[in-house]
């Protein structure tokens, strides 16, 4: 069951059988822990992933303390309904988990996206990723959060094996596009510039001007 926009699908959850888990903390924008059956459990949200406060080997990242303060305001004090995907738990042992705010079913995930506070993380297939991504280049489009005026980039969270120079190579994307360019190319229009390591995992690269990939 769900409302169909734009050829992806809203769920619509029924909640009335459901535990409803208190949150404990806000971890980072895309992490908190609950109260799940008497234990305090870290839970990641997945399709998400904002920029990072909290690794214990990296800075605190471009606009990560707005996403945590977002997810904070969304949630502290309140209780969350899970729903699981194919996985239940990372190699962490998170557990990996949509959140939906209680009593009043919010998606905390695609409201995360859709507001413009993480990036749709699509580097693996999940459920309902069609719609992180729809909600994702909406956000995108208007300028929400961290796809502001000034493009505020963040390492990948996963290694991608780029070499340091490769890492520091500078791309370009625009505001509607889906593929990152060289400068110079003929379908950059408009121009913003984005860092190749984050222009790899968010976008694909242009069969006209052959970026590095």
């Amino acid at each position: 069951m769900g409302i169909v926009i734009s050829q992806v699908q809203y769920p619509v959850e029924d909640f009335s059988n459901d535990q409803a888990y208190p949150v404990l903390r806000i971890i980072d924008g895309d992490t908190v822990e609950i109260n799940y059956d008497g234990q305090a459990v870290s839970v990641r949200l997945i399709g998400v992933d904002t920029p990072e406060t909290v690794h214990p080997s990296q800075p605190v990242e471009a606009y990560g303390k707005e996403a945590s303060s977002f997810t904070k305001n969304l949630l502290l004090g309140e209780s969350v309904y899970l729903r699981f995907d194919t996985e239940k738990q990372d190699r962490y042992g998170r557990l990996l988990a949509y959140l939906y705010r209680a009593p009043d079913g919010l998606f905390v995930n695609l409201e995360i996206v859709r507001q413009g506070y993480g990036h749709a993380y699509t580097r693996f297939p999940f459920k309902h990723m069609e719609l992180f991504k729809h909600y994702g280049n909406q956000a995108r489009t208007a300028g929400k959060g961290l796809w502001g005026d000034t493009v505020r980039t963040f390492e990948p969270k996963v290694n991608e094996r780029l070499s340091s120079r490769q890492i520091e190579t500078t791309v370009y994307v625009t505001r509607t596009g889906k593929k990152y360019h060289l400068d110079g190319c003929r379908y950059l229009k408009s121009r913003r510039s984005i860092k190749l390591a984050d222009a790899r995992r968010l976008y694909q690269a242009c069969r006209v001007c052959k970026p590095p990939q």
